[in-house]
C-alpha cells in the first residue's frame, strides 16, 4: 500500500512536469547506498567544480520538486557539502517516497548540472531500500531536522489505560475536536498549543501517516522547541501528542522528540562527544536494557573497526561518550583564515545508534547524525632558504599547507606578479614534502640574482650583497579566503675577477668567460657596451649558460682588428674590456688573436654549382701569378685586385667525384702558379670538397606572395607583369590566390607563365632574360638556382622546356606571354627536415616587335639588336622583374600508379639526383690563437 500524504502537495513548492533530456551519469560521478533507514547518495565534486547544480525529488507522476533548505527540513532531506563530496540523505519516510507495507521504499531524484561554457546535463537516479522490522518508536536526529515515527496500532482495551499527565491534558481537546481530522497538541511552558495538521504544516512541520505508523518531523528551531539540559548536555525537545477522532473513538499518540545538539569537547588531539544514556524527557518508566553502537557517516562500526581506528565508546550510569582522534581517516582537514592567519579545522560526521526498552513503549530506537568540527588550529608557516650564492639563484620554499591552498600572487621588490602568467623574472613550482601528514603542500620560488627584482649592492672588500623582499599572497579555495606571508632574504657573494679562454675555427674567434656578463662585470668592446642587442647589430653571437659567457665573432665583423696579412692568410684580433657596474672603471683587458686561411668563401649549391672566392697572393705577398682550377680552361667568373671568384658545375673543370658512406663528394683545387716559373708547379694549393647526402627528404612550403610592381623606366609608363603557376601543361587552368600554398611532389614538373597585363599594343613582345629560384622572397637571396640564363635553358637535371603560346579566348596577344616548364629535381636541399620556401623570379625585357629568327629563346638579345645603329629606337625596350610566391616541394614520390613514363625513368637513377643541401668541407689551415690579459 502506498504511503498516505495527508495534505498532498506542499503549497510552498512548485512542481512541474520535466521536459529535459535525461543522460546517463558518467562513471565515478555518483554512488548510492542504503544506510539503515536512510537513502544515501554521494556526488563527486570533481564533476561539479565551477558549475551550477540542483538536486530535486521526482514524484510518481513525474512532477519535480527542487530541494530548498525549508523544503528539506520539512520533508526529510539533507544535502551536506564539503570540498570532497556532496551528500544527499533522505529518510525512508520522506515526502514522495513510494512505501510498500512499511518494508520496501523507493525514491527518485533528479540531478541537474550546468556550466557557463558547457550545456546543461540532467541525470535521473532511482533508489530502492528495504527496512524492517521497526521499533515501536524510532527517533532520527539529522543535521537539519528531527523526526519521530510511532507505531499506531490500536491497543487492547486492558492495555489502553493511560494516566500520564500529558495525555490527560490532551484528552479534553480531543473530546471536543472535529471528527475525521488529525490534530496535534504541543506542550509548551505554561500551557499547550493545539493545531490541525494543515496549520502545523504551514509552520514547517512534516506530519504523515503510513499503513502502520504516524510521523512528526520538525526543524530544530521551531517556536514549540525547548532546550533541556540532561546531565549537563543540551537537548532540543518537542513534546507533542497527535490524535485522530471518530464518533466512536479517539486515538492519541505520543509524538515527543528529543535530539542532542551539543555535548562535544576537544583536547589537543581528541574529540569527545557525550550524550545522555537516558533521554528522560521522552522516557516513561524504568529502562530495562539498552544497546549502543557508534559509527561515522551514518555507518555503524564493529568493535574491530573501532579498535583499528582508535575509536572508543565509553558508558557509565548516566552518559555515553564517543572518543575520536583528531585527524582520523573518516574525517578531513580544511584550511581556514582567521584575522589574516592561516590555520586548519578538522571535521568528521559522527553517528550514534542507541536502543532501549522501557515500560511504556517497549523497544525504542534513536539514530543521531552529528557533524563535528574542531576549533581553528593555527598553523605556523615554514620558510626554508636553500639559496646557494655560488649558483646565483635564490631558492626559497614556503610550507606547509593543505592541498586546498593556492599561491595567487607574488610581490617582489614592490612589483606584483600573478603566478598564473609567464614571466622571465622568476620561476614558481607547486610541490609536496616528504612527511606523512596532510599538511604537505609547498611552494618553491626561484629568482635569479641578476633579476631586476633583486637589489644588488657592492659593500666593499670584494663583496656584493643581494636582497630579495617577498610577499606571498595565498588563497583558500573554493572559499577564496586571502592571507599573506612576508619574507626578507639577504645573501652575500665574493666577487671574483673574470677569466677567459679562447679558440679559433675556420671563420670565427671565440672567447669563453668564466663569469656571466650581466652580474658585477659589464663587458665593453671599445666604447660600446656588449649586450644581446649590440652583439646582434655587430654580427656577434652572445650566449650565457649561468656559469660561462661565450662570445663568438666572425673574423670580418665590426670590432675585429686586422693585425697582418702573410703567406698563412690573415690574422685578426678581438679586444674586450670588463668594467665594474658602478663606476665603470676598466678592471680587466682581454685580447684574442686568430689566423685564418686564404679561403674567404666556399659555397656548394644543391644543384651541383660550386662557387669559390679566394684572396689573391698578389695582394697578400706581392707575388705575380695567376689562379686556376684543375681544368686550366676554367677561368674566374669575376676577378679583382684582391680576390678571384670561380663558379662551375660539379661535373666540369676537372672536378672529381667519389662516394663515402651516405655522401657523394666532389673535389677540386685552386692552384696559384707564379708567372716567373710556372713549370715548377703551383706555389700554393687550396683543396676544396663539397659533400652531398645521397638520401634525404625536402619539405618546402609554398606561400602565396603578392607580386611586387616591376621597376619601370621613367617616361614609358608602368609595366604590370605577373608570374603564375599552371596546373597542367595546357595552361588552361592557373592557380588562384586562395589556392596557395601549392604543394608539389619532387617528380612533378612546374608550369610557369609570364604575362604582360593591361597592354594592348600588338607591337610589344615579351622576352625572358634570366629566371632563377631562391629560398626566400628576396630575389637577390642566396642560394640561387638558375633556370634561364642569358635567355637560355639552364636547369641541371632536366633542361628548362619552353612551350609555345597560341591565341585563344584568354590569350589575345601571344607575344605578351612566355611559358616554360621546370622539373623539380633541380631544387633539392640537404639536411632540411622541415618545410622550406622556394620562390621563382624572372627578369623580363619588353621590346618593339621586329622580325627575328622565330625562336622563343633567341641566341642574341633582341633588344641588343634594336640598339645597334639606332638612337631613339635604341631605347624602345623596357626591363622589369617578376616573382612568384613560395612553392612546397615534397621529396616523397606520388603513388606509383600516377607516374608518367618520364617519372619512372627519373626514379631509376634517383640516388644520383637527390642532392640535398650542401655540406661544405674544405681543407683549411687553422690559424694561430694568441691571448693576452692585463689588469
Amino acid at each position: 500500500m502506498a504511503s498516505i500524504l495527508l495534505l498532498g502537495l506542499i503549497s510552498s513548492v512548485v512542481a512541474a512536469t520535466p521536459e529535459v533530456w535525461m543522460q546517463t551519469a558518467p562513471p565515478g560521478f555518483l554512488k548510492t547506498e542504503c544506510r539503515d533507514s536512510v537513502f544515501w547518495v554521494g556526488l563527486n565534486t570533481h564533476f561539479l567544480a565551477g558549475k551550477f547544480w540542483q538536486i530535486s525529488v521526482v514524484d510518481q507522476f513525474g512532477h519535480i520538486f527542487p530541494i530548498t533548505p525549508e523544503f528539506a527540513s520539512q520533508c526529510g532531506y539533507t544535502i551536506a557539502v564539503d570540498h570532497r563530496n556532496v551528500e544527499f540523505r533522505a529518510s525512508v519516510l520522506s515526502c514522495y517516497v513510494h512505501n510498500l507495507n512499511d518494508e520496501q521504499f523507493s525514491i527518485t531524484i533528479q540531478i541537474q548540472v550546468s556550466g557557463t561554457d558547457t550545456p546543461a546535463s540532467t541525470y535521473i537516479q532511482t533508489l530502492s531500500c528495504m527496512y524492517s522490522p521497526w521499533a515501536v518508536r524510532e527517533i532520527y536526529c539529522e543535521e537539519n531536522y528531527m523526526q519521530v515515527s510511532v507505531q499506531r496500532n490500536i491497543p487492547n482495551i486492558e492495555d489502553y489505560a493511560q494516566d500520564a499527565e500529558d495525555w490527560a491534558l490532551v484528552f479534553p481537546e480531543a473530546t471536543y475536536a472535529e471528527s475525521g481530522i488529525w490534530q496535534v497538541v504541543f506542550h509548551i511552558p505554561g500551557g499547550k498549543k493545539s493545531m490541525t495538521v494543515k496549520e502545523a504544516q504551514r509552520m514547517n512541520y512534516g506530519i504523515n501517516t503510513t499503513i502502520s505508523r504516524i510521523l512528526l518531523r520538525a526543524p530544530y528551531h521551531t517556536n514549540e522547541a525547548q532546550i533541556v539540559l540532561i546531565q549537563g548536555i543540551p537537548l532540543t525537545v518537542i513534546r507533542s501528542t497527535s490524535f485522530y477522532k471518530e464518533q466512536w473513538m479517539v486515538l492519541l499518540i505520543d509524538t515527543a522528540i528529543a535530539c542532542p545538539v551539543d555535548g562535544v569537547t576537544f583536547t589537543d588531539d581528541i574529540i569527545m562527544w557525550t550524550v545522555p544514556r537516558i533521554f528522560t524527557p521522552i522516557v516513561s518508566g524504568a529502562v530495562h536494557q539498552d544497546n549502543t553502537s557508534m559509527g561515522v557517516n551514518g555507518i555503524k562500526l564493529d568493535p574491530a573497526q573501532m579498535a583499528e581506528r582508535n575509536y572508543t565508546l565509553d558508558k557509565n550510569g548516566t552518559t555515553l561518550a564517543i572518543n575520536v582522534p583528531i585527524g582520523a581517516q573518516d574525517g578531513y582537514f580544511k584550511s581556514h583564515v582567521v584575522d589574516g592567519l592561516y590555520g586548519i579545522k578538522y571535521s568528521i560526521n559522527l553517528f550514534l545508534e542507541h536502543q532501549w526498552e522501557d515500560e511504556a513503549w517497549g523497544l525504542n530506537k534513536i539514530n543521531v547524525i552529528h557533524p563535528v568540527t574542531t576549533p581553528f588550529i593555527p598553523q605556523p608557516l615554514v620558510l626554508i632558504d636553500d639559496t646557494i650564492p655560488e649558483q646565483w639563484l635564490f631558492n626559497v620554499t614556503l610550507g606547509n599547507f593543505l592541498p586546498d591552498v593556492e599561491l595567487k600572487k607574488l610581490t617582489l621588490d614592490s612589483q606584483s606578479f600573478p603566478v598564473d602568467e609567464k614571466n622571465q623574472l622568476f620561476n614558481v613550482y607547486n610541490g609536496t614534502n616528504t612527511n606523512e601528514t596532510t599538511l604537505n603542500r609547498i611552494f618553491i620560488l626561484e629568482v635569479p640574482m641578476e633579476s631586476p627584482v633583486v637589489d644588488r649592492k657592492y659593500i666593499g672588500d670584494g663583496v656584493e650583497q643581494f636582497t630579495l623582499d617577498i610577499i606571498y599572497t595565498l588563497t583558500v579555495v573554493p572559499e577564496n579566503l586571502i592571507f599573506t606571508y612576508v619574507a626578507h632574504l639577504i645573501h652575500q657573494h665574493k666577487i671574483v675577477h673574470p677569466e677567459a679562454n679562447g679558440f679559433c675555427d675556420e671563420e670565427n674567434m671565440t672567447l669563453i668567460v668564466t663569469q656571466t656578463l650581466d652580474r658585477y662585470w659589464i663587458p665593453f668592446i671599445g666604447t660600446v657596451q656588449l649586450t644581446p642587442q649590440s652583439a646582434e647589430q655587430r654580427g656577434y653571437i652572445l650566449r650565457e649558460n649561468g656559469t660561462h659567457s661565450v662570445i663568438l665573432i666572425p673574423h670580418d665583423a665590426t670590432g675585429a682588428v686586422l693585425e697582418a696579412i702573410n703567406n698563412q692568410g690573415l690574422r685578426n684580433r678581438f679586444d674586450i674590456q670588463f668594467r665594474d657596474n658602478k663606476a665603470l672603471d676598466v678592471l680587466v683587458n682581454i685580447s684574442v688573436s686568430c689566423s685564418f686561411s686564404v679561403t674567404s668563401l666556399l659555397t656548394c649549391f644543391p644543384n651541383g654549382r660550386i662557387v669559390i672566392t679566394a684572396l689573391k697572393l698578389e695582394a697578400l705577398l706581392g707575388v705575380d701569378g695567376k689562379m686556376m682550377l684543375r681544368d686550366k680552361a676554367c677561368k674566374p667568373k669575376e676577378s679583382t685586385e684582391f680576390k678571384a671568384t670561380f663558379e662551375f658545375s660539379a661535373d666540369t673543370c676537372g672536378t672529381s667525384r667519389r662516394f663515402e658512406k651516405d655522401y657523394i663528394i666532389y673535389e677540386n683545387e685552386v692552384a696559384y702558379f707564379g708567372k716567373s716559373a710556372p713549370r715548377l708547379g703551383p706555389i700554393y694549393r687550396l683543396a676544396i670538397s663539397c659533400h652531398y647526402r645521397v638520401n634525404d627528404s625536402l619539405h618546402i612550403p609554398f606561400e602565396h606572395q603578392v607580386n611586387p610592381q616591376p621597376t619601370v623606366a621613367a617616361g614609358y609608363g608602368p609595366l604590370v607583369l605577373v608570374l603564375q603557376l599552371a596546373k597542367e601543361v595546357s595552361y588552361s587552368n592557373l592557380y588562384e590566390d586562395n589556392d596557395y600554398p601549392v604543394v608539389k611532389y619532387l617528380a612533378e614538373p612546374l608550369y610557369f607563365e609570364v604575362q604582360l597585363l593591361h597592354n594592348e599594343d600588338p607591337q610589344i613582345e615579351l622576352f625572358l632574360q634570366d629566371c632563377w629560384a631562391t629560398a626566400s622572397p628576396d630575389r637577390h637571396g642566396i642560394p640561387q638556382w638558375p633556370i634561364v640564363v642569358n635567355r637560355q635553358s639552364k636547369a641541371d637535371v632536366h633542361k628548362t622546356i619552353f612551350h609555345p603560346v597560341r591565341r585563344n579566348e584568354r590569350v589575345r596577344y601571344p607575344t605578351h606571354f612566355k611559358r616554360f616548364e621546370v622539373k623539380m629535381f633541380a631544387f633539392i636541399l640537404a639536411n632540411v627536415d622541415t618545410l622550406e620556401q622556394l620562390y621563382f623570379h624572372c627578369s623580363v625585357v619588353l621590346c618593339g616587335k621586329e622580325p627575328v629568327n622565330g625562336l622563343l629563346c633567341p641566341g642574341q638579345c633582341v633588344p641588343g639588336k634594336q640598339r645597334i645603329g639606332r638612337n631613339a629606337d635604341a631605347e624602345r625596350h623596357q626591363q622589369g622583374y617578376v616573382s612568384s610566391g613560395a612553392v612546397v616541394i615534397l621529396t616523397e614520390f606520388p603513388p606509383i600508379e600516377n607516374w608518367t613514363m618520364k617519372d619512372r625513368q627519373v626514379k631509376s637513377y634517383w640516388p644520383l639526383i637527390l642532392i640535398g643541401g650542401s655540406a661544405i668541407i674544405a681543407s683549411i689551415v687553422l690559424g694561430m690563437f694568441l691571448i693576452t690579459k692585463t689588469k
